[in-house]
């Protein structure tokens, strides 16, 4: 009787020490598998992400609007898709094992890396924040993380610290060299093997300064902006050098600069040497930022474009609907003639002649060649007299002139050409052949 009551007692406190130790050990380590962030980032909120590596280098990041912006160790713009990607690799991080750090005297807690860890990384928004301490790295893809001042230390995935530590940080960067270039661009000017190309958003539109001053064409230098604010660089190559001659940026081959709307939104981009022998890849530095920067052969096309693309391939700005006569001279002085609006026709009147009704048709061709064709060809060179065949005035419906055109064609029956009175030959093909001669036109 006596060692039954006995076995008893010894069994009953055998389940008591049993139970307290489960307790025990679940209380020092909490369910695996699971969220490490319970209640994640407000990945959308944050703005600000500060990053500190144990050997003292740290980097910041901040967000305006939709834009990140790397504050130090320099500014530079940072890609957002990136940045965000820090915290949304955070928030998928599930917690495989937990440690207690309960016990400061434990000399398991050196294995964790979490002392003094390799880095720490602070997510900031609104009103709140948090920081994670990044340790150790263990076999099979696995890391320690915990949170500052947290009770236990979690094994989890590494995918964050391959982001801190197998990724160059300079890959974090926004390739975007002039981001932007846009409807908000008010002056453009590209110097380049001693050229310079000078663009102007006046309140009529755009117009060229140099190398000539004409007229641009709005189309292509807003299809250019578009193209130049997709252009990025290739990569990064060295921050903060001692000497930019040696990369052909002082003085630089090339220079683009853009003006925005305000006086300080200016941005300038300077282009240097090819990187190497046989490479067509240049150096280049966005004025300002401490970053030399790689840049490819179609990059370099975009940023330096030929400038006649950019010039208005029509030979007037005259609108067609504008125009009620139009005086054909001819460089002899025979065979002059003008054709003027009459209701919905045309009626042509020779010096000195008689007027008579023609072809709306033929009349309103060579309108409409001189205001709506489009050059194939822009030719920037010395008005050739010798070649002219016409010159057509445009008039209003009050009477005063609007424009002169003047027309020439290439020996030999050759091309055709107009000239707006910049010294800008806008060539047509052949077929062009404006009617230019009284006898041309039947009668309506």
């Amino acid at each position: 009787m006596i060692f039954r009551v006995l076995f008893i007692w010894i069994l009953a406190v055998a389940c008591l020490v049993s139970w307290w130790l489960v307790r025990g050990e679940a209380a020092s380590s909490p369910s695996a598998d699971q969220p490490f962030l319970a209640e994640g980032l407000p990945v959308d909120r944050i703005t600000d992400v500060e990053i500190n590596f144990r050997d003292g280098e740290s980097i910041t990041l901040q967000r305006t609007g939709n834009q990140w912006q790397q504050l130090e160790p320099f500014p530079v713009g940072v890609d957002a898709y990136t940045a965000r990607q820090l915290a949304t690799t955070a928030t998928t991080l599930r917690g495989l094992k937990g440690f207690s750090l309960d016990d400061p005297a434990d000399p398991r807690r050196a294995r964790l890396g979490l002392e003094t860890p390799p880095a720490t990384i602070t997510w900031r928004w609104d009103e709140g924040s948090l920081t994670l301490k990044l340790g150790n790295v263990t076999m099979g893809g696995r890391a320690w993380v915990a949170l500052e001042d947290g009770a236990y230390a979690w094994l989890v995935d590494s995918s964050l610290h391959a982001r801190l530590f197998e990724i160059d940080p300079r890959l974090w960067r926004d390739g975007a060299l002039l981001p932007d270039a846009g409807v908000e661009t008010r002056v453009v000017a590209i110097e380049a093997g001693g050229q310079q190309l000078l663009l102007e958003k006046q309140p009529t539109g755009w117009v060229m300064l140099a190398p000539v001053a004409t007229r641009a064409d709005a189309a292509s230098i807003e299809d250019w902006l578009a193209r130049l604010s997709r252009a990025r660089a290739l990569g990064y190559l060295y921050d903060q050098p001692d000497d930019l001659a040696r990369f052909g940026l002082e003085p630089p081959v090339a220079t683009i600069q853009l003006q925005g709307r305000l006086k300080d939104d200016r941005t300038v981009l300077l282009l240097g040497d090819p990187i190497g022998v046989g490479s067509s890849d240049r150096y280049a530095l966005v004025e300002g930022s401490p970053t030399i920067l790689r840049l490819g052969e179609d990059v370099q096309r975009v940023l330096v474009p030929s400038t006649g693309m950019l010039v208005d391939p029509t030979g007037t700005a005259v609108v067609r609907e504008d125009v009620a006569r139009l005086e054909i001279r001819h460089p002899s002085g025979v065979g002059d003639f003008s054709l003027a609006r009459e209701f919905d026709g045309w009626l042509l009147t020779p010096d000195g002649g008689t007027s008579r009704p023609v072809s709306r048709a033929a009349a309103a061709g060579l309108l409409g060649q001189l205001t709506e064709a489009r050059a194939s060809e822009i030719s920037f060179s010395d008005y050739p007299v010798e070649l002219e065949q016409a010159v057509v005035v445009l008039y209003g419906f009050d009477g005063s002139p609007l424009d002169a055109i003047r027309i020439i064609r290439e020996e030999n029956g050759g091309r055709w050409a107009l000239e707006n009175g910049d010294n800008v030959l806008r060539i047509f093909s052949v077929e062009f052949s404006p009617q230019i001669d009284a006898s041309q036109y039947g009668p309506a």
